[in-house]
Formats: C-alpha cells, sequence, structure tokens
C-alpha cells in the first residue's frame, strides 16, 4: 500500500533537485553564480539523504530475510534490478553521448565502482550509492530490532573507517547509507509521523525558507565545509520529512502521485532534457530562460518521463 505522504516527499525533493538545484548551471554556467552557496549544497543533501531514507525505510517494512524472514533474496534482487539498472543504463549513455559525463566517470558508474574511486558521474553518481544499500539489504533488513542494530552500525563503521583510510571513498556514500541504515532499522519500531497541524508545518516552512534565502544572500560562511554541509543536510532530512507530512494533509493524491510516479525517470534523463530544450531555444536573458526551462521544459519533462516509467513497468511486468 503506498503512503502518500511519501509521495508528497519524493515530488518536493526532486523538484527542488531539478527545478532549482541542477537548473541554475544552465541559467548561471559560469563561477560566481549567485545561486550556487554552501546552503543549497546542504539542502540538496537533505533531499537526496531523505530520498534514500524512504528507500530504507519502506524496504525494511516489507522485506524480512533469514531464517525467520519470509522474504526471498533473488526475488528482492531481480526486482531491484529490473526496476533500475536497464533505465541506468540508457541515461548513463545518454549523458556520454551530450558530453555530460566522460566516458571513464560512465563506466565507473556503470560498474557501480563510482562510490570508491574516482572520476565520479555526475548526478548519476547516487544510482551505484542506492544499489549498493540495495545490496546488503537482504543481510541487515531481517526479524528482530538488534540483528538490524547490529549489523547497520557494524556496515556503517566499517564504511567510516574505510573513508578515512581511501580518500577517493565518495563522502556522499558514506552520508547516503547513513539514512538508509536509519531507515532500515526503523522501520520495525517507528513510523516517523509527526501529527503536526498544517498551519504550523506551514508557518515553519516558511521560516525555513527564509533563513534558507538569508544563508544563499549572505554565503553563510559555517557552512564552507563539506562536513558542515552534510551535518546540516542531516537536520534537514527530518524537517523535510515532517514538514511534508502536514502538506499531504491538503489533498491532491492524485497529481503527487503522478509526479512521484515520474520521478525516478525525471531524475535520470532530466540532464537530458536540459540538453534539448537549450538545442530548440538559448535564450541570453537569465530571467526569460528561467521561465523557459522551469515554466516549459519542466513540465514536459515529467510528462515524458512518466511515460517513459510507465512503458518500462509494462515492459518489466513480463519477467
Amino acid at each position: 500500500m503506498r503512503e502518500y505522504r511519501f509521495d508528497v516527499v519524493r515530488v518536493i525533493c526532486m523538484t527542488y533537485l531539478i527545478i532549482f538545484f541542477h537548473l541554475y548551471g544552465y541559467i548561471y554556467p559560469h563561477d560566481g553564480t549567485p545561486f550556487y552557496t554552501p546552503a543549497c549544497t546542504a539542502l540538496a543533501h537533505a533531499c537526496l539523504g531523505l530520498f534514500t531514507f524512504v528507500s530504507g525505510y519502506l524496504l525494511g517494512k516489507k522485506y524480512c530475510f533469514g531464517k525467520f524472514g519470509k522474504s526471498d533474496v533473488w526475488t528482492f534482487y531481480k526486482k531491484r534490478i529490473l526496476r533500475i539498472i536497464p533505465l541506468f543504463i540508457l541515461s548513463s549513455i545518454a549523458l556520454w553521448l551530450i558530453d555530460f559525463n566522460d566516458a571513464d566517470a560512465t563506466w565507473n558508474g556503470l560498474l557501480c565502482i563510482s562510490p570508491f574511486v574516482d572520476p565520479k558521474p555526475m548526478t548519476l553518481y547516487y544510482i551505484p550509492i542506492i544499489l549498493w544499500c540495495y545490496l546488503v539489504t537482504p543481510l541487515i533488513s531481517r526479524r528482530g530490532l538488534r540483528w538490524r542494530i547490529w549489523f547497520c552500525t557494524s556496515i556503517f563503521v566499517l564504511l567510516l573507517v574505510a573513508r578515512f583510510l581511501f580518500p577517493t571513498i565518495d563522502n556522499r556514500f558514506v552520508f547516503d547509507a547513513l539514512f538508509y541504515f536509519v531507515g532500515v532499522v526503523s522501520a520495525s519500531c517507528f513510523d516517523w509521523k509527526l501529527n503536526i497541524p498544517y498551519g504550523t508545518a506551514i508557518k515553519t516552512f516558511v521560516v525555513l525558507a527564509f533563513v534558507l534565502l538569508v544563508a544563499i544572500a549572505t554565503k553563510y560562511t559555517l557552512l564552507y565545509t563539506t562536513f558542515r554541509q552534510m551535518a546540516v543536510g542531516a537536520v534537514g532530512v527530518f524537517a523535510i520529512l515532517f514538514v511534508c507530512e502536514s502538506i499531504s494533509k491538503i489533498g491532491g493524491q492524485k497529481t503527487f502521485y503522478l509526479i512521484s510516479y515520474a520521478s525516478m525517470a525525471c531524475y535520470m534523463f532530466h540532464r537530458f532534457f536540459y540538453w534539448v530544450g537549450e538545442y530548440v531555444w538559448n535564450p541570453s536573458d537569465t530571467t526569460i530562460k528561467w521561465i523557459y526551462m522551469a515554466g516549459l521544459v519542466f513540465p514536459v519533462m515529467i510528462v515524458l518521463s512518466y511515460l517513459i516509467q510507465k512503458t518500462y513497468d509494462s515492459m518489466v511486468k513480463r519477467f
């Protein structure tokens, strides 16, 4: 059964990443852009961390492996592979063809070694990270809270030690793995619901948005390290989660579901769609380009991503 609040999470996080965080590079492609600040990066970490947390949480609730569990490991891997790998290959090839990622980064991504070695593919770096998380899921998602805590903690500590020993290991891998583990562990004992009144949630959202805008305007120096950005992002994971839960109370389930359904394909292919959008028309005025990209290219992108996902899912059902 779908949880509507998580559809809201996917839509809000995906919209921020695609329509703002990544779009600024097409509007202001040079150094010194007014939008590229540590605060924006911290929020991007929060959005992807929340994506990963939700994935771990939902899979931790749905699957239970091991001696006392009823989930089949091969069935789990088959579903994950069919859901992600073919689209990941297509998107990787597309971004290589448009020179967004070079051949070395593309191969590292396709071989799923990019979390450990350089160069790492831009944007698609996240897919190998989540695939590694899926790989260990049958080990950590078992009956019993102690088991989940023990193995998640052990794997995370090993990953953390490895990061200090080998600098090429991606910081984002460590960050996202942490929230995947938190999701899997908490799935058996906590539902992460906080009954915040809608009005309070909106007021909180407005305050958070104001703080972010101030941080963007002043280039808040406290965030000028990767560790600090991720620490703020960690707080943002749960702040966004609870705000989204409250927003989900206002309705609009069908709209959120449709956009949420398209979110994975949209994330994988949005760089290609932006490239096509620029090829069709590339106005020099930044305001006009924002309107064109956000007001026309992005909605078309959502529709096409939905169709891609729908067509692909219908093909996968045959296996």
